[in-house]
Formats: C-alpha cells, sequence, structure tokens
C-alpha cells in the first residue's frame, strides 16, 4: 500500500498546492486553527516536526508566523518533498527534509511541536495507534501533538453525508473535472477513522488535555500535550 501512496502523490506534485485551497472548502479555518494551536504552544527558534508534510505547505504557513523555528519535514513521496524544498530555498531558519514513512519515526524526543496535515488518515487504524505514540515519543514534555486531518463519520449514513458535502463544495469551486476525479482517485488510499477513537488514542499515547479544537464536516484538528 505504501508503494501506491508514494506514486499517487508523487503524480500530484505539481498541481498539488494551487488546488489545496478548492480541495479543502475550509481552508482558512481548517489550517488557522492549526497554527494558533502551534503559536501557542511554540517557544522562542521552537524544533519542529511536519510528518506527512507534502509539498510544505503546512510548514511554510508555521515559518511565516514563526520565522526562526527549526523545521523538520518527513514525507514518503520524494517528488512532494522537491516541491517543498524549492518553497524553502530561500528561508533563512533551518529547514530539515526527509524521505520516510510515518511509521519509520525514530524515537527522538526533545521537539516543541510535533504536527501533521491531511496525512495520517492514509494509515489502517493500527498505523494511526503507533504514529499518535511515536509522536508522543518524539516531543519534549509540555509539547504540543496536533493532527489535522479528514475522519470519518460515526455512521454510514453521516460518512455519506460527509462525501456528499465536500463533492458538492468542490463542484461549487469550480475544479475541473479530471482534477475532481483524480482527487476522488486518491481518497480510495484513504482510511478514515471517526473522530472519537482518535481523541482516545491520543491519551492512550500519553497525551493530555486533548481535545478537537476545530472541526468543519470531515475536517478536524485534534491535539493533546505531551505530559
Amino acid at each position: 500500500m505504501n508503494l501506491t501512496i508514494e506514486a499517487a502523490f508523487n503524480r500530484a506534485a505539481q498541481s498539488y498546492d494551487g488546488l489545496r485551497r478548492q480541495l479543502v472548502p475550509c481552508f482558512d479555518d481548517f489550517y488557522g486553527a492549526t497554527l494558533d494551536l502551534v503559536s501557542e504552544f511554540a517557544p522562542g527558534r521552537a524544533r519542529i516536526l511536519d510528518l506527512g508534510a507534502g509539498t510544505g505547505l503546512l510548514s511554510a504557513l508555521v515559518a511565516e508566523r514563526l520565522p526562526d523555528a527549526h523545521l523538520v519535514l518527513t514525507d514518503l513521496a520524494e517528488a512532494m518533498l522537491d516541491k517543498a524544498r524549492a518553497r524553502f530555498a530561500r528561508h533563512s531558519a533551518p529547514v530539515e527534509f526527509r524521505v520516510m514513512s510515518h511509521l519509520d519515526l525514530a524515537e527522538e524526543g526533545g521537539y516543541d511541536v510535533v504536527m501533521s496535515a491531511l496525512s495520517i488518515h492514509h494509515l489502517e487504524d493500527d498505523g494511526k495507534q503507533a504514529v499518535y505514540a511515536a509522536m508522543a515519543r518524539a516531543t519534549r514534555p509540555g509539547g504540543l501533538v496536533v493532527n489535522a486531518d479528514q475522519v470519518a463519520g460515526d455512521t454510514p449514513e453521516m460518512e455519506a453525508r460527509y462525501w456528499t458535502h465536500w463533492h458538492e463544495a468542490v463542484q461549487r469551486a469550480g475544479i475541473p473535472a479530471e482534477e475532481i476525479a483524480a482527487a476522488i482517485e486518491r481518497q480510495t488510499l484513504d482510511r478514515r477513522t471517526p473522530l472519537a477513537p482518535q481523541l482516545d488514542w491520543l491519551r492512550l499515547a500519553g497525551l493530555a488535555q486533548v481535545e478537537c479544537r476545530y472541526k468543519n464536516v470531515s475536517f478536524a484538528v485534534m491535539a493533546g500535550i505531551r505530559t
């Protein structure tokens, strides 16, 4: 499955950023809630790990708000990280790039923030639990773990409404039919899970003050503090 995900996102790398705002109907509030959380917990010269960073969109938004942060971006798809490298080519603060799977996350502690956006939902439930545990281990005590991601509806009926809401929204945004079709194809790789069990998994990973800071249909920002 990992090779399939890698191929899909390598192929999508060129057009990924240009369509992000239309494919995430609540883009400003979704990313804004994530940025507010990161800003709240990141000290000066914060060390921040971005899992599944893709083209570096979330990290770039963080860098605008926290220009002295030391960012580490990881992704499975080399082509996506190539776009991230180009994005940060003239950034003054340190930025590292690592081609790796979430499940290969080294047990290195000390990050002030470990974050991810629209990536962990590609993992099966046991993979999500393992990654949440690894994210917690990689975070210093008092540091933040945040996952801005897509979640499933609690029931098949709710999930069907979620999908209909997204599909109607992207059609209204005027995205070309072939790009919608490509996005739907990528969604076949999704393994979305409802919100409630994911909050439980964050608690089981050793995080406190676990919360859903923001939710709009399937888009949710989940967070917890390393104890």
